[in-house]
């Protein structure tokens, strides 16, 4: 029976009776009533908890949320606020370092008004916890008593009633006001990922294009993050089978509840449809898109500039070469920036001829063919396919060198006024979104969801959003020191760890000095050692 004293929930109204006397008094749920074999009434029961010092608040054990788990029990749960008044020791660096961050961002602020003190203090917990140790909370219990000290105490019961209590009206009031502080005029990139799960009882997982690879049914992750800020938003979660050119207008729909207007949206080539480039332009929303370059509208565009991109003249970057053309593409009227770097053309040269090489190589070992394997080579080859499956084959010179031309050519579509230099340099920095993905799924440990129901699973995927703004603005306030260091994000949160508080049984603290690589990387941080101690004795 797992209990922890600075926890304590109203008693239940019914239901329950109350056995022990003196220090210890211990609260049981009736399951049951019947009469024994004497005809005396008795009952079965489970023990919930214990009463505290008091007699008026119940401390629950784990079996207390298999009855009680729900919204009503969170939104009851009271947290003492007092620090340990015995002999322990406790590990602050990490959570006091990610309290701090998120009050600089003002995420602090917007949780508290959204969710109340209670709520918003185990939200702020519990998303500290996913930056240290991840996504799996069997063991969180133990971290809570070992390395947090103000923080309210958590156990796995707790995390899934709260994950279920947080509803979609709550989530969207933190992101209209999280929306609200990002900076004017920024740059926003829209791209997809996935998350598999085998649970059966989460509503959107369905099977559908596997980012992962993994033959698993999945939720898809829209999300936004700014450029300037390189953090997270806004995201939604949809169903796995819908592919991700098909969502783009409903992900879109959200901008003008959030408040979110003068942004330019980054996307790469998968979203470049004509029904999605049309809504862009009706909604007035400002874009830069990639563009599949076997596409027709693309092909029509390299071909105009071909002959005459590789000037002087239109030199952008240190070895790429830029041409607008202003025209009709996708059914609307925009900017087809087209670029050409010669060094990539070489290399795709060379991959395409390896190609050929190597499919010659295959067929110079085949005796047959079916019309089937006939057609994996006739990219690049004339076959000559008998009845008996015996062949003969050639290069097909006009098709090798028809795809050899658009090497190094690779083409933007844009409906602002932004100079091709700028638009290359946007869409080039699109990746910081894939990186912030790959903290979510590893760093936090989201590749798999470790949920079993649609409530919770919304509920977990909010406070892992939110705990990747932590984690990617720790990084990016550290990426210089890291780099210097060769440390990684582990070895980092292990070594603020190392920073611990012994709370003696008088009431006194004593907090050990602190290392000079624990005081580099507060200063990184904008932080010091008095910002620590002031936090450790008031």
């Amino acid at each position: 029976m797992a209990l922890c004293s600075r926890t304590k929930v109203k008693l239940p109204d019914k239901g329950i009776i109350i056995r022990g006397s003196g220090k210890h008094r211990y609260v049981y749920k009736v399951l049951s009533t019947f009469r024994n074999e004497n005809g005396q009434p008795t009952n079965t029961r489970k023990a919930i908890g214990k009463l505290d010092e008091k007699g008026e608040m119940l401390i629950p054990n784990d079996t207390y949320w298999e009855f009680y788990g729900d919204i009503a029990s969170v939104s009851d749960l009271v947290i003492s606020d007092s620090a340990p008044s015995f002999d322990s020791v406790r590990s602050i660096g990490a959570t006091f370092l990610i309290g701090r961050i998120f009050e600089s961002l003002g995420v602090t602020n917007i949780i508290k008004n959204t969710f109340g003190n209670s709520r918003a203090s185990l939200i702020m917990n519990i998303c500290a916890y996913m930056v240290c140790r991840g996504n799996v909370f069997e063991y969180v219990a133990d971290w809570s008593d070992e390395y947090t000290f103000k923080e309210p105490p958590l156990t796995s019961p707790v995390t899934s009633s709260l994950f279920a209590s947080i509803t979609y009206e709550e989530r969207m009031a933190f992101f209209r006001a999280w929306a609200s502080l990002q900076a004017d005029n920024e740059h926003f990139v829209y791209d997809v990922t996935s998350f598999s799960s085998y649970a059966t009882g989460i509503a959107e997982t369905e099977w559908g294009y596997n980012r992962d690879k993994e033959k698993l049914p999945q939720i898809n992750f829209g999300c936004y993050l700014g450029q300037k800020s390189g953090l997270p938003v806004f995201y939604v979660t949809y169903p796995g089978s819908i592919v991700d050119k098909s969502h783009l207008i409903y992900m879109m729909a959200y901008n003008e509840t959030l408040g979110i207007s003068k942004v330019c949206f980054i996307m790469d080539r998968g979203f470049c449809t004509t029904d999605n480039v049309k809504y862009m332009h009706a909604s007035q929303l400002s874009y830069i898109m990639g563009v599949e370059i076997r596409h027709k509208a693309a092909r029509e565009a390299v071909d105009e500039v071909r002959d005459d991109i590789l000037s002087m003249r239109h030199l952008v970057k240190a070895g790429i070469y830029a041409r607008t053309v202003y025209s009709r593409f996708y059914g609307s009227t925009s900017t087809m920036h087209i670029f050409f770097d010669p060094g990539m053309a070489e290399c795709q040269r060379r991959d395409l001829y390896r190609t050929v090489e190597v499919e010659e190589e295959k067929l110079c070992q085949l005796e047959q063919l079916t019309k089937k394997e006939a057609k994996r080579y006739l990219n690049h080859f004339i076959i000559d396919l008998g009845k008996d499956g015996t062949f003969k084959y050639e290069r097909n010179y006009e098709k090798i060198d028809e795809a050899a031309k658009d090497c190094g050519f690779f083409c933007l579509l844009s409906n602002t006024d932004t100079e091709s230099s700028e638009v290359l340099d946007l869409f080039r920095r699109k990746d910081s979104i894939e990186k912030s993905f790959d903290d979510l799924k590893n760093h936090i440990d989201m590749k798999r969801l470790r949920t079993h129901s649609s409530n919770t699973t919304e509920g977990k995927m909010f406070c892992a959003f939110i705990a990747l703004i932590a984690a990617l603005e720790m990084a990016k306030k550290l990426s210089l020191y890291r780099k210097e260091k060769s440390m990684s994000k582990a070895a980092l949160i292990s070594e603020l760890e190392k920073i611990k508080v012994v709370f003696m049984n008088n009431g006194r603290r004593l907090m050990n000095p602190i290392t000079k690589t624990q005081r580099t990387i507060l200063e990184y941080c904008g932080l010091s050692e008095n910002d620590l101690k002031s936090y450790v004795n008031n």
